[in-house]
């Protein structure tokens, strides 16, 4: 586990790094935000989607345990 010089050392790399400017935004909300964000209608109307194929029994659906584990394999390809 990174301490937290070498974690916001890392982050800001990404930043710096990061052309993709829905993520930067993303980033800059969470950063911002006193407890909450606000989803635009594009996120809404996409996780609402997510939302109603979950209720049909479309696509995976993975436990928390196994959520945790991809997480901690960190990114790849870059995404």
């Amino acid at each position: 586990m990174k301490n937290l010089s070498e974690l916001k050392l890392s982050l800001a790399k990404r930043i710096l790094d990061c052309e993709n400017e829905d993520q930067l935004r993303t980033v800059d909300q969470l950063l911002d935000a006193k407890g909450s964000f606000k989803l635009n209608a594009k996120q809404k109307a996409e996780l609402d989607a997510d939302f109603a194929d979950f209720k049909k029994g479309k696509g995976t659906n993975y436990s928390w345990e196994a959520v945790k584990a991809h997480a901690k394999r960190g990114p790849r390809n870059g995404a």
